[in-house]
């Protein structure tokens, strides 16, 4: 399996080709995909890391990560997209677990998301426990999960 290429951004340091192409990602799974019409992007984007994961040219991957304070005491990882064609490949997996990397490399008071209902399971098989939940968020129903911090 090729290896993907991984990399963190800050807002404030990314090119406008960078963000674009983040967003068109994002989009393409969560407006297009999932149907689903909201706030994207949000007053939050500008606060975050961002990962982009590449294959060669093309991107594959993305998370944002929300410092502590914006959304939840802890930090957040959220806007974790990778396309259908990759789908099965555990490169959500691989993802994830650079994302969880960085947060408690930085941060050491756990990790708070809300995670769509479908993928309860495989936040769990993460370390992620459920807290409150399922609750509807776009009309998709969610629940909030804390991995305790290390």
């Amino acid at each position: 399996m090729e290896h993907i290429k991984w990399r963190w951004r800050h807002f404030d340091t990314m090119s406008a080709a960078a963000w674009h192409e983040v967003l068109a990602l994002r989009s393409q799974v969560f407006v297009v995909e999932q149907e689903c019409a909201y706030q994207d992007p949000d007053p939050k984007d500008p606060l975050c890391w961002h990962l982009t994961g590449h294959l060669g040219d093309e991107l594959v991957a993305v998370m944002r990560v929300v410092p502590p304070g914006v959304s939840y005491d802890e930090c957040s990882i959220g806007r974790v997209v990778v396309p259908t064609s990759l789908r099965g490949q555990k490169r959500g997996v691989q993802l994830m677990a650079v994302g969880i990397n960085f947060c408690e490399s930085r941060w050491n008071n756990g990790i708070r998301i809300s995670g769509q209902a479908y993928l309860k399971g495989f936040y769990e098989a993460l370390g992620f426990e459920t807290v409150q939940g399922p609750y509807m968020e776009d009309d998709i129903p969610h629940f909030e999960m804390l991995k305790p911090g290390p």
